[in-house]
């Protein structure tokens, strides 16, 4: 079994694959106070209730955009399975080109995206990657990776609010039934769900005058839910990055 683990700045997604096909995926609250041990419980928790299901790991591989909790993980999985995790980062080979001014620079989210759409998708393509942040990521028909645009998240916009204004009050992500809200809840969300949608749409649309042909459109990231709805378009794929990874492992060790 492989364990793909996805450390973003909010939530790590595990995924535990039994070669190419996901068996289950789970998540934990990306939290850099937590020491190994506290981490060793929490996953040990978390798959209690699945027996031995998972208590056996051959390979294991990370994307981190959180260099402290990157570390605790690799040995976390050392010393819960025996093993030394791959850690995506700028020293692997990974076949994807980063045609950037500092490739080094570039997230392992992103690169690990880049890996899901190569081997899911016909290239070219535009990856809207919705999470704390939203990445719009272009991907060329050879499976490099063009540039990005990075902005604040669908969570990010609604904490922001919150906080910096004296009356608007906490809610809940939901698409209102019209973009003209009517009253404070559905005003806020109007922005939060419309509003990143119609961002998602137009920055895609100035990425695809990069390309010579249309580009295939995948929506993923864990904000992505909050407006699927909106983007009927799009393929929507929340396991690309894990499936990136996983891609990666297995051709690197066969």
């Amino acid at each position: 079994m492989i364990l793909a683990v996805d450390i973003g700045n909010s939530i790590t997604n595990l995924g535990f694959y039994d070669e190419k096909s996901l068996i289950s995926d789970f998540k934990l609250k990306s939290d850099s106070n937590r020491t190994l041990d506290q981490l060793c419980s929490d996953l040990t928790n978390l798959l209690k209730p699945y027996g031995e299901r998972f208590s056996f790991v051959s390979g294991s591989i990370i994307s981190s955009v959180v260099p402290i909790l990157e570390k605790k993980w690799v040995n976390l999985i050392k010393k819960l399975y025996g093993i030394s995790p791959l850690t995506l980062g700028p020293k692997l080979k990974t076949g994807i080109a980063i045609k950037t001014d500092n490739p080094k620079e570039v997230g392992a989210d992103l690169v690990a995206d880049c890996l899901g759409a190569k081997q899911k998708y016909k290239l070219p393509a535009i990856i809207a990657d919705l999470g704390t942040a939203n990445k719009i990521i272009a991907v060329d028909k050879d499976g490099s990776f063009l540039g990005c645009s990075i902005g604040p998240g669908l969570e990010i916009g609604k904490e922001a609010m919150v906080k910096r204004t004296a009356s608007l009050p906490e809610v809940d992500f939901s698409i209102p039934s019209s973009p003209l809200g009517k009253n404070t809840i559905d005003s806020m969300n109007s922005a939060l769900t419309y509003g990143n949608a119609m961002f998602v749409k137009g920055m895609c649309n100035l990425f695809s005058k990069q390309f010579n042909e249309k580009p295939t459109l995948i929506l993923t990231g864990g904000c992505s839910i909050f407006v699927k709805p909106l983007l009927p378009e799009f393929n929507y794929d929340p396991k690309l990055l894990l499936d990136g990874l996983v891609s990666l492992y297995l051709r690197r060790n066969k």
